[in-house]
């Protein structure tokens, strides 16, 4: 699977799947992780009209925690995921 490969593309409504594929590798990347991991709280949050705003949320905060990471010499020798498990980022969806 490449980054801009979305999981399970038949679950979001056709204008979600459009706006994801004109979305970052880093939201496709967590909306993957999102649908792979939690696809109840996706569907929720779907059917709730929340999700995209808790997507790019999302992305924010883990960028931003990537920047601080790099600015501080520490993005180089730690993964995505370690840095955003020292911000304290959760990697699910939040709760609808």
């Amino acid at each position: 699977m490449t980054t801009r490969e979305i999981v399970t593309p038949q679950a979001y409504p056709p204008e979600m799947l459009e706006k994801l594929g004109r979305s970052s590798n880093l939201s496709i990347s967590i909306a993957n992780r999102w649908m792979l991991g939690w696809p109840d709280r996706v569907k929720t949050l779907l059917e709730s009209g929340e999700y995209w705003a808790a997507l790019e949320n999302q992305a924010e905060q883990e960028l931003d925690a990537w920047v601080e990471a790099t600015q501080s010499g520490a993005g180089e020798s730690l993964s995505q995921w370690e840095i955003n498990e020292l911000a304290g980022l959760d990697p699910a969806p939040p709760v609808p």
